[in-house]
């Protein structure tokens, strides 16, 4: 049944590239529209399988943070059983920069403003940062670093990686200072944050979950009510939490069968509450 709410958006270069009406959810052209994703719903997949699906500016903005490529056995310290064995995080150096450009890539087409990416520089993915600034030089909009007051210890005689990056990209006009889409206005904000790392056990046991003030810190900032946010690794559901506080709603992928479980129980209360008026 065609319905005004679903004018598909796609930019397929195909004869009936125009937007059209959709019936059943789907386009002439074969793209699905947003109502053929069930919103506020963390997909157990390869996050490459759902942005296929998903045409140009569908999402308003990403918040991530990737596998670091710190190797399989490590990537999970808290609890063996969590350790992913569906992807290698122990790539070679330039075949995890390949594959960061794939995620990037993807990433920029599906957005319609900001990719928000976590990463900091470890053995296995040392250089990360640097790549990331050379080959998207065009769409490198701001680069925010995270400073952690409590860093993880490491070993005798190693200086103590004390922070992250959060890389902002966008499609187009990255030299451009203003944010013409934003909901902090007036108020000056800055390009650290200094919060210490995250030591919530809600997190599902996941060493490398990243605290819910990341990204309710962006997502309040940079979208608004009613947006919808991605988050290709959503791990323990941390992004998905934070944009329903938010009131945003949110699409994940996540490899992990076990993590996906582990989100849902951790989102259930949230979802099912009655909002009273």
């Amino acid at each position: 049944m065609s319905n005004k709410d679903n004018l598909c958006e796609c930019t397929s270069p195909q004869p009936q590239n125009a937007k059209t009406w959709c019936n059943d959810n789907i386009c002439i052209c074969g793209f699905p529209t947003k109502n053929d994703f069930e919103l506020n719903k963390i997909y157990n997949e390869n996050c490459l399988d759902t942005m296929k699906r998903m045409p140009d500016d569908f999402v308003d903005m990403v918040v991530t943070s990737p596998p670091y490529n710190i190797g399989k056995s490590r990537a999970n310290t808290n609890n063996p059983d969590l350790v992913y064995d569906t992807y290698s995080d122990d790539l070679e150096i330039q075949e995890y920069f390949k594959q960061t450009k794939i995620w990037l890539d993807e990433l920029l087409r599906v957005s319609k403003h900001y990719v928000f990416w976590n990463i900091g520089e470890y053995a296995g993915c040392k250089g990360i940062a640097g790549f990331i600034m050379n080959t998207y030089k065009e769409n490198l909009k701001e680069n925010f670093i995270w400073i952690k007051p409590n860093p993880n210890p490491v070993g005798r005689n190693i200086v103590c990686n004390s922070y992250e990056y959060i890389f902002c990209l966008v499609k187009e006009n990255a030299d451009k200072r203003k944010y013409d889409y934003n909901n902090f206005g007036d108020n000056m904000i800055k390009n650290y944050i200094i919060k210490p790392v995250n030591n919530n056990k809600d997190n599902g046991g996941h060493g490398y979950a990243f605290g819910e003030w990341l990204p309710k810190y962006f997502i309040h900032n940079f979208s608004k009510e009613g947006d919808t946010i991605y988050d290709c690794f959503m791990g323990s559901g941390t992004t998905a939490v934070a944009a329903h506080v938010l009131d945003r709603k949110f699409i994940g992928s996540e490899i992990s069968e076990k993590y996906v479980g582990i989100a849902n129980n951790r989102l259930k209360p949230y979802l099912t509450q009655i909002k009273l008026f």
